[in-house]
């Protein structure tokens, strides 16, 4: 628990509203069967921040082997700056046993999300051209090394 907030592993019953987040979120929203997917993916976790029994936020991640894809990640723009995003990004690093290097791919024009991740030790490692097809927007990859105990050293 942060705050009013909670942070829990997804259920199908959350897909309307990530989904509805989705759509408000992304030019290029995940589908219901994607998120759906990904409840049942092996080695993934999917978690919510819930308030007062209402998603506002929610993360997708992926391991193999010892690292850590994060897919997924967002908060709904009413709950934005309360340390959500945080939480989510922690509760993924937290979730995977034996993790070394997590990774990510964030629009060029999201500042806050890039700050937040650099916040919690990633770094800029690369572009991917036009990785937003639809948009025509760039992608930053980041990176970072997961200290042992799985816990990053959050600046700031």
């Amino acid at each position: 628990m942060n705050g009013d907030w909670a942070i829990r592993k997804m259920r199908a019953r959350d897909l309307d509203r990530i989904c509805e987040m989705e759509k408000t979120l992304f030019a290029s929203p995940w589908s219901r069967e994607s998120f759906m997917a990904e409840l049942s993916r092996k080695g993934g976790l999917s978690v919510v921040a819930e308030e007062e029994g209402t998603v506002f936020g929610y993360a997708v991640g992926w391991s193999a082997a010892d690292e850590l894809h994060i897919a997924n990640l967002a908060v709904h723009p009413h709950r934005q700056r309360r340390g959500m995003g945080r939480g989510l990004l922690r509760a993924l690093l937290e979730g995977f046993e034996g993790l070394a290097w997590a990774g990510l791919e964030v629009r060029e024009s999201n500042a806050p999300a890039i700050a937040l991740y650099q916040s919690m030790g990633f770094r800029k490692t690369g572009l991917r051209k036009n990785y937003y097809a639809e948009e025509k927007e760039n992608a930053i990859l980041m990176e970072m090394a997961v200290p042992a105990d799985g816990a990053p050293q959050v600046k700031g």
